[in-house]
């Protein structure tokens, strides 16, 4: 038997849901951020998310709404995990600014910039977004006449209803269970407040008073990244704003985040985002990372 099935996907105008069951444990080794907004709900199983660097544990019941351009992986919470069944709703954030202007009271994109994160539902919850997942399976696979307003109309009614989750009792709070997660939580600070710098593995390890060999070692265990991965992740993020926001020449935006070179930035640029720097500007494109490794480089001395 397959590890894991895709048990339903479809798509319409920046509208996509995905249903996944898998059968065993499972570690993310897709390191991404992507220009969608992410609802991630949990039928069965569990799971940890990792963003904003703490960890967040998930079970059934309980939903992640993910901000766009967020820095985040997934992994098992323990060795003897046995799978999870989850469906993941996607909008696009184009379309997500479409519902601002035509309801403009609900001020949608505001509300995922400043209350993502992972939320234990209530029955009522859960069976409202049960049945919105029914409803655009439903659509999605009939597509009879007009079954793209149909969609659109099930999502901003059950977005509408989205609202009531803000940073109150229901949110799940970040778990630290060991020093070694405290570890994890504090590597990651450092490297998003310094990511800009040249980075020298053996500064990191004086700065945050650890051995070289140990903080690799439990920032890859707990986040599923490598040092590398997550500083180049960082700084790609910050590209593509700096590429859609300003006329930065590309050697100008790779100095800047601290590349030595912008041969160098390019290549990392494409290997994380598909494209080259320049054909990402002149199309602002989104684009989501689906690679298995975002760099096949490891550690090394200096992180370039």
């Amino acid at each position: 038997m397959a590890d894991n099935k895709i048990t339903f996907f479809g798509k319409c105008d920046g509208i996509s849901v995905e249903q996944l069951i898998r059968y065993s444990r499972f570690n993310m080794n897709v390191k991404h951020f992507h220009n969608q907004y992410e609802i991630f709900y949990i039928i069965e199983g569990e799971r940890q998310f990792f963003f904003d660097n703490k960890s967040y544990n998930a079970y059934a019941g309980d939903i992640a709404i993910l901000d766009t351009n967020l820095v985040h992986t997934t992994c098992s919470i323990s060795d003897e995990d046995k799978g999870y069944n989850r469906v993941i709703l996607y909008i696009d954030y184009e379309k997500m600014c479409d519902f601002d202007k035509k309801y403009p009271g609900l001020n949608l994109v505001n509300y995922f910039h400043n209350n993502y994160g992972i939320y234990h539902l209530n029955e009522d919850q859960r069976i409202a977004f049960l049945n919105l997942y029914r409803d655009l399976r439903h659509e999605l696979t009939k597509k009879n006449s007009g079954y793209q307003s149909r969609v659109e109309i099930a999502t901003i009614y059950w977005l509408y209803k989205l609202l009531s989750l803000k940073h109150d009792s229901t949110q799940i709070h970040a778990v630290i269970n060991s020093p070694k997660e405290l570890s994890a939580s504090n590597i990651s600070a450092y490297l998003e407040a310094n990511y800009t710098k040249e980075l020298a593995l053996d500064t990191i390890s004086d700065e945050l008073f650890m051995s070289k060999y140990y903080m690799c070692r439990i920032f890859k265990e707990y986040t599923g990244f490598t040092i590398t991965e997550y500083v180049n992740t960082l700084r790609i993020k910050k590209a593509t704003q700096i590429l859609e926001s300003s006329n930065l020449s590309i050697s100008d935006v790779a100095a800047e985040l601290g590349f030595e070179s912008a041969s160098y930035f390019e290549r990392i640029f494409k290997k994380i985002m598909t494209v080259t720097p320049l054909k990402y500007r002149k199309t602002h494109q989104s684009v989501t990372i689906e690679h298995e490794e975002l760099n096949t480089l490891d550690d090394s001395d200096y992180l370039d």
